[in-house]
C-alpha cells in the first residue's frame, strides 16, 4: 500500500473513533515515533547529533517521553545532552560576549527545534494533504458526514488548503452541523446548572464542556 493510501486508510478508520480524525491519526503517529525513538534509535549517531543540535526536546515532549518510561534510554539521551552542554560551557568560558552561541537565549530560541515537534509538523502536513485527497471519495464523504468533525485548528488548515468551492461548502456544512449540536449541549448544560432545573438528570451534555475544549484547541498531548 502506498504511503498516501495508508494515510487515507488511517483517516477512514479514525472516523470510527469520534472526534477529529486528524488529531487521532497524529496522536497515533507521534506515539509510534516516540516509541521507535526510545527503543530503536536512542543509540543512533545521527539521531543523537540531531538531539544535541536541538538542545533536546521541548518541555511538553520531554515529559511525554518521561511518562513512557525506559530509564536506560533516558540516561543515554541526557548523559549525551549534559556532556555536550558542559563542553559548550568549557569552550565559551571567559570568551567575549559575542562568542556565546547557544548560551545566548535569543539564539537558543532560533536554533533549537524539538525533534518531536518537527516530526509532528511534517506528519500533520502529510495528513492534511491526505484528508484533502480523501474528500474526493464518495464513501469517505458519506462516513465523514455521519460521524466526522475536525477540531478548530485542523479545520482551518484543511479549509485553507482545499481549492474547490464545492469541497469547501461540504466541509462547512458538516462542521456547522456538529457545532450546532455541541452548542445546544453546552446551552443545555448551562440551563441545568440553574437551581430551578437542578433536579433534571444529566444527559449527553454532561461532558460537552470537555469536548468543546478538545474541539477548539485539539487534544492536550500525545497521551490525550
Amino acid at each position: 500500500m502506498k504511503p498516501k493510501d495508508v494515510i487515507v486508510y488511517n483517516l477512514e478508520q479514525a472516523l470510527d473513533t469520534g472526534g477529529c480524525p486528524l488529531c487521532h491519526c497524529l496522536v497515533a503517529a507521534t506515539k509510534r515515533y516516540l516509541t521507535n525513538l526510545l527503543y530503536e534509535f536512542v543509540n543512533d549517531p545521527r539521531t543523537r547529533d540531531q538531539l544535541r543540535a536541538a538542545g533536546g526536546f521541548c518541555r511538553e515532549h520531554s515529559w511525554v517521553l518521561q511518562r513512557m518510561g525506559d530509564p536506560l534510554a533516558h540516561s543515554i539521551i541526557y548523559a549525551d545532552l549534559i556532556d555536550a552542554f558542559c563542553t559548550e560551557l568549557d569552550q565559551n568560558s571567559g570568551g567575549p560576549r559575542g562568542g556565546h552561541s547557544l548560551l545566548r537565549p535569543e539564539k537558543a530560541e532560533a536554533q533549537r527545534i524539538c525533534a518531536v515537534c518537527r516530526e509532528e509538523a511534517a506528519m500533520e502536513d502529510r495528513y492534511v494533504d491526505g484528508f484533502c485527497d480523501a474528500l474526493r471519495s464518495g464513501d469517505f464523504r458519506a462516513k465523514y458526514r455521519q460521524a466526522g468533525c475536525l477540531c478548530h485548528p485542523h479545520f482551518r488548515k484543511v479549509y485553507d488548503r482545499v481549492r474547490i468551492k464545492e469541497e469547501q461548502t461540504f466541509l462547512a456544512e458538516v462542521q456547522n452541523a456538529y457545532l450546532s449540536r455541541l452548542s445546544s449541549e453546552l446551552k443545555e448544560f448551562i440551563r441545568k446548572s440553574d437551581y430551578r432545573y437542578a433536579h433534571e438528570l444529566p444527559g449527553t451534555e454532561r461532558d460537552a464542556w470537555i469536548r468543546a475544549v478538545r474541539f477548539w484547541v485539539g487534544p492536550l498531548d500525545v497521551e490525550a
